[in-house]
């Protein structure tokens, strides 16, 4: 029986398809390796944090003894340009504590140290536009929430906080509290107190990080395992690679692919934080006609209170926010409103 006329035209095109439209060999096998390593978040990679006794200089030159016989973050696996490609530069990744704080090293070799781009000198400059490291640390282990602490071959201060991945808040009513510079839930404004330094040499660029206890919050227990992952961006490159894999369509806040940091045993106390203010100023009216100064003054502050690990009691009184960051200048042509972001760090602290 001869097909019929619809059914051989039909086949005639699907066997004259052009061969771009189909996965070559090669692509298959890197779509099988993604499938296979990527969007398991159960294979994830661990490592364990080591105890120290003596804590490293934070200089950025990794030379001290504790960094030697540490197990070592590599493996990174590339998100872009090459989705499941090994990172194209040597990347190591070292974590240790002590009683006080947690400790990174970072060795983020080149091949072409000449080429780094450097980056701003200017805290919280976007990342994306120069070489840079970023490690976000999961300290509840609940897949949703982290701190975020990175830098550049500058050595700026970059942190933040995510709040569930990274994703819906800007649609939930804590998202009006966090506002611009926390949108899809992450929260740039918020500045925690740690310290990082850099330094480069002929082989690449160096990070060293001190990240006290007291800028995290963690659940109780004397040994913990909190969620890691570290990503690397070469930006002539345009590369950006993670030591816990991540598949192309997430980014470093999507902690349920993170890795696991083992061993960790912070410390249980609880640390308190009073920021007080006195103001004072003379003052005198002449065209009222008054004959002597007067000397207003005021006084108030601000106390943060950990009252378990995981619930901390902010409370204000009479609060100057004499010293938070000023608005940037908005130019509005249009028929809608001016956005301003809330900076006043009191109301910005897990705002998510």
């Amino acid at each position: 029986m001869r097909p019929s006329a619809p059914l051989v035209l039909l086949l005639g095109v699907t066997f004259l398809a052009p061969p771009s439209t189909f996965l070559t060999a090669q692509n298959l096998q890197r779509a099988g390796n993604r499938m296979d390593g990527l969007i398991r978040p159960e294979e994830a990679p661990v490592v364990r944090a080591e105890l120290i006794s003596v804590p490293p200089n934070i200089d950025g030159v990794l030379d001290e003894e504790v960094w030697i016989d540490t197990p070592v973050l590599e493996g990174f696996v590339q998100r872009m340009p090459w989705d499941g490609d090994p990172v194209s530069e040597t990347t190591r990744i070292r974590v240790v504590y002590d009683a006080h704080a947690l400790y990174i090293g970072a060795w983020l070799l080149d091949s072409a140290p000449d080429q780094i781009v450097p980056g701003e000198s200017i805290r919280d400059f976007d990342v994306a536009e120069s070489d840079a490291v970023v490690v976000i640390l999961d300290t509840f282990r609940d897949r949703k929430n982290g701190f975020v602490f990175g830098t550049n071959p500058s050595g700026i201060e970059y942190d933040g906080q995510v709040a569930n991945e990274g994703e819906g808040t800007q649609r939930s009513a804590a998202a009006r509290t966090m506002q611009r510079g926390a949108g899809g839930g992450f929260n740039l404004n918020w500045d925690g107190s740690w310290e990082v330094d850099t330094s480069r040499d002929e082989g690449g660029w160096y990070a060293e990080f001190r990240i006290p206890f007291s800028t995290l919050r963690y659940g109780s227990g004397a040994v913990q395992d909190w969620g890691i992952n570290v990503s690397r961006k070469i930006r002539r490159h345009n590369e950006e690679a993670f030591w816990a894999p991540i598949p192309r369509e997430f980014n470093l806040y999507r902690l349920s692919f993170a890795g696991t940091l083992q061993g960790i045993q912070p410390p249980a106390t609880r640390s308190a934080t009073i920021t007080p203010y006195v103001l004072g100023s003379a003052s005198r009216d002449y065209a009222a006609g008054e004959g002597e100064f007067s000397y207003p003054s005021e006084f108030g502050g601000e106390v943060k209170l950990q009252v378990t690990q995981g619930l901390t009691l902010d409370a204000t009184y009479n609060t100057d926010f004499a010293q938070v960051e000023v608005d940037d200048a908005q130019v509005n042509l249009t028929r809608f409103n001016l956005f301003f972001p809330e900076k006043r760090p009191f109301f910005l602290e897990n705002a998510g």
